[in-house]
């Protein structure tokens, strides 16, 4: 289990070079491309950069009106208004959705700049948690989207230090009646997820992860049953 608590300004550097490698990951791509199909069906590379502009916005508004003491919906306008800004946002031309994304971003980090020790634990209205864990929660969107838009990075680029975190947060998606064990190959983890009929998946940490998220792998897991399992849903965001 990866624990950022103790250092949330580290966590802050990690996750500006994670923002710094999705504008970089633009440089090779152009109008054409980026109007491809991204590894998540029904999306294309522009659908993805528009949420994760998005993406950042909310946690920006998270973040301050926390420091007002408010609580607000992760994004104005709920889920439909989301997904509608996605949908007219992906015909954008790349320089504009680049601009979006980087501006984005910036203010992000800016907003978090502004936060003490203290500030870092308080509630926010996205799952019900704290600003701390909106930014793990950009950090997996910065991540796992960056794998998502097919430009180059794959869940292998992915650092042992957010593997592992993904690993953790995505536990809850083990099925249900199963003692589902995670062995790595790679590295000495070890995971044991619910219980119930015991099926073991091994393999690389990163691909591991990566299925964890149901992403692509770079490499094949292997199982003790006869195909990997299904996985439960996402963890959901109760207050979304």
């Amino acid at each position: 289990m990866v624990n950022m608590q103790t250092d949330p300004y580290e966590l802050l550097q990690i996750i500006s070079r994670s923002h710094a490698r999705l504008l970089k990951l633009l440089d090779g791509l152009d109008d054409r491309t980026a109007s491809m199909d991204s590894a998540l069906p029904g999306w294309t590379r522009s659908h993805v950069l528009k949420h994760l502009a998005d993406n950042a916005r909310a946690f920006d508004r998270q973040a301050r009106h926390a420091l007002r003491g408010r609580l607000v919906d992760m994004y104005d306008g709920g889920q439909t208004m989301r997904d509608l800004s996605i949908d007219q946002g992906a015909s954008s031309p790349l320089a504009q959705l680049r601009e979006e994304l980087e501006h984005a971003q910036q203010a992000l980090e800016e907003a978090w700049s502004l936060l003490t020790p203290e500030d870092w634990s308080r509630p926010v209205r996205f799952r019900n948690a704290t600003v701390l864990d909106t930014a793990l929660a950009r950090w997996r969107e910065a991540e796992i989207h960056a794998v998502d838009l097919a430009a180059g990075y794959r869940p292998r680029d992915w650092s042992l230090r957010f593997a592992l975190h993904a690993l953790d947060f995505l536990a809850a998606r083990a099925p249900a009646g199963t003692r589902l064990i995670l062995r790595a190959t790679d590295h000495d983890v070890h995971n044991v997820l619910g219980s119930g009929a015991t099926v073991e998946v091994s393999g690389a940490v990163r691909d591991l992860a990566a299925w964890m998220a149901g992403r692509r792998l770079d490499a094949h897991l292997r199982t003790t049953a006869s195909e990997l399992p299904e996985l439960g849903p996402w963890p959901p965001d109760p207050a979304d």
